[in-house]
């Protein structure tokens, strides 16, 4: 959708203006609220903070295209936009925290912008429900995106326990969550590129047509081994189903 939206990226000392010419609606897994908190990983971690580092985040998420987001000299030029998102660092004793503000164009264009949300960025991922389009996914994905989303809240759980100037061990803790924090990503790029369970669901089926097909078995098809790696996936995504209705009883 050609949703056009501004950011203001903003420290205390200088601040950058970016146009997203499209999908800069918030809700939902591809609006800007989701790509925003994607951002927050390519940033550097709390509490240092700072608006050309965090800009240069946001475009890493965003750009996927020419003529998809520019940087831009004055935000409020935009009078086609649909949104403006103000991120800016606030400290408060001894803790750095990231605001988000998201504002509409009033309908009356002389007066001001409507402020429809103000607060940290995970809030803004749950009110406008901007989380990955896992329903429908293998339990695989699932459980890999829970992992990665309980990391990230690991990791910033901590440097809000820890501050400025985290011990050799916490440093050590950062490195490692970071590690596993990349491996996740590489498998993720994996299963959402490659799908390797699609694969084998079509490769079952074009088995079955195969066997159907000719009334003299052919000789070295892996008919069986397709079948009972199928069949221990769908075994798993019950378990899945099964699970879930327990917690929720």
């Amino acid at each position: 959708m050609s949703t056009r939206a501004t950011i203001t990226v903003a420290d205390d000392r200088e601040s950058f203006d970016l146009y997203q010419h499209h999908d800069g609606y918030p809700e939902g897994p591809h609006g800007l609220v989701r790509h925003i908190a994607m951002a927050r990983r390519l940033a550097w971690d709390l509490p240092r903070f700072e608006a050309a580092d965090f800009s240069a985040a946001v475009i890493a998420v965003l750009k996927d295209r020419g003529g998809s987001t520019y940087l831009t000299q004055d935000a409020e030029a935009h009078t086609d936009r649909s949104y403006h998102y103000r991120i800016q660092s606030i400290r408060e004793n001894c803790v750095t925290r990231v605001m988000l503000t998201i504002c509409r164009p009033a309908c009356d264009r002389t007066q001001g912008d409507i402020e429809m949300f103000h607060g940290e960025i995970p809030e803004a991922v749950a009110k406008f429900q901007a989380i990955g389009e896992t329903a429908n996914q293998p339990r695989e994905y699932q459980i890999l995106m829970t992992a990665e989303g309980s990391l990230w809240r690991a990791h910033e759980e901590i440097s809000a326990l820890c501050g400025e100037r985290p011990d050799p061990d916490t440093q050590q803790v950062y490195g490692d969550i970071e590690d596993a924090s990349r491996d996740l990503a590489a498998l993720r790029y994996h299963l959402e590129h490659n799908d390797p369970w699609r694969t084998l669901a079509h490769s079952e089926k074009a088995l079955t047509r195969v066997r159907e097909a000719n009334e003299t078995p052919i000789v070295g098809l892996p008919t069986v081994e397709v079948k009972l790696a199928m069949d221990a996936h769908r075994r798993f995504q019950r378990d899945l189903s099964t699970d879930m209705e327990i917690s929720e009883k």
